[in-house]
């Protein structure tokens, strides 16, 4: 349906001349030749500027010849002088928008409107104007009484729903995001972003839900199921983020899922389950030195120090910057009675900052396994000068020195 209306019925004129101009501006209408009704069009104007139907066919001829600028100064006159002629309001109201006046664009489908209650295209226009001009609660009004009027339409619906949005509302908006998105597929794009924004805004169970949602369309895809575990797990949902990284799992391992999963596996108590996603993490990114240092955490609990210093050192080597590597590569090589390895993991671990208090103490119990009772000597001291918080450990290290002390006193 065209937008733009057009008159063609002329008033009489009183003299010869505006009777031919007004009959080769009509016979130049009906041809659409608008670029030779305009100076008939003018010249009957100069003779009779009252005649509002000259000037409405006049400003359509500006229009369709692009020259917007004086369409919209004769429409303006014409819908001034008669409010009522609705095609006059019409035709302007639609240049205005093209023009970026959305404001007064919005006051002639007001207009409008009001002339033809019910007409849901002319209050779908007027929403858009109200839209364009921020005044996005009024678009909302509008889009309530369009859907009071056509319940159902996607478009209506996401209107709606951009209406409130940009009203601030974006809580009260998501039902009608919801329910376009379920009649328009397409729209289900919209979701991830808007439950984004949600999270920010700190509503995180409404866009938890949101995801949720969108996520139950799309099933196989591993990027998405990954997503919504990881949500999931954050909100304590374990059940639910169990299922979730499962099924990315399945459909598509890699690294990043497989640790995930076994963060799930160990928070709901599953050491063995969290143990083997471990593995299957680092062995599917062997240059991951975060998995490889996960890993051999893992290892180092269930007590396997053999293979957790394998694993450390190949954490190390993959980034050397690791010092949490290179601390528990220390911690398994004394578990392995390799005292000297002890000492230069510690060295490196040292060299990436300032000596933790418990890599000082393992230090001294190397020193003091090897039977280098000055230098043990003196790291359990520095041990202790650090006053950790660790009371077991500083009581051992204190008789240590005492013990020390006396062996050196001997010599």
């Amino acid at each position: 349906m065209c937008w733009f209306a057009r008159i063609l019925a002329f008033l009489c004129a009183t003299c010869t001349l505006d009777a031919d101009a007004l009959r080769n501006a009509a016979e130049a209408l009906d041809r659409e030749d608008f670029a030779a009704a305009i100076p008939h069009l003018e010249d009957a104007l100069d003779g009779d500027p009252a005649n509002d139907n000259a000037r409405f066919n006049l400003a359509y001829a500006y229009q369709f010849q692009g020259d917007q600028e004086n369409a919209i100064r004769h429409y303006r006159v014409v819908a001034e002088r008669q409010p009522e002629l609705l095609a006059a309001r019409q035709n302007l109201a639609g240049l205005l928008m093209g023009g970026g006046q959305f404001e007064e664009a919005a006051q002639h489908f007001q207009a409008i409107a009001g002339a033809r209650p019910g007409d849901t295209q002319v209050l779908r226009m007027l929403a858009v104007a109200y839209m364009e001009a921020a005044d996005s609660g009024a678009a909302a009004r509008t889009y309530r009484q369009i859907l009071e009027i056509e319940p159902g339409s996607s478009e209506t619906l996401l209107g709606m729903a951009q209406a409130l949005d940009g009203a601030g509302q974006l809580i009260d908006a998501v039902p009608y995001y919801l329910q376009a998105a379920a009649r328009d597929p397409k729209l289900h794009e919209l979701l991830p972003a808007i439950s984004a924004r949600l999270e920010q805004s700190g509503a995180r169970q409404d866009a938890l839900e949101l995801f949720r949602r969108w996520a139950r369309s799309r099933p196989d895809d591993a990027t998405v199921q990954e997503e919504l575990g990881i949500r999931l797990l954050e909100d304590g949902n374990l059940r639910a983020a169990t299922a979730a990284l499962e099924r990315s799992v399945e459909i598509a391992p890699s690294g990043k899922r497989h640790a995930a999963l076994a963060e799930v596996y160990r928070r709901a108590g599953n050491a063995d389950g969290a143990h083997t996603q471990l593995r299957l993490a680092a062995e599917s990114a062997p240059s991951d030195a975060g998995a490889r240092l996960r890993y051999a955490n893992s290892l180092l609990q269930r007590r396997d120090f053999e293979q957790a210093a394998r694993e450390y050192l190949s954490a190390c080597e993959a980034d050397a910057g690791q010092r949490d590597a290179w601390n528990g590569l220390a911690f398994a090589m004394f578990q392995l009675g390799n005292y000297p390895a002890v000492l230069r993991a510690i060295e490196e671990s040292d060299t990436l900052g300032p000596p933790r208090a418990a890599t000082v103490y393992l230090r001294a119990l190397a020193w003091d396994k090897m039977q280098q009772y000055e230098q043990a000597h003196a790291a359990y001291r520095k041990f202790v000068a650090l006053n950790p918080d660790m009371q077991d450990e500083v009581w051992k290290a204190e008789q240590r020195v005492k013990t020390i002390e006396k062996v050196l006193s001997k010599r």
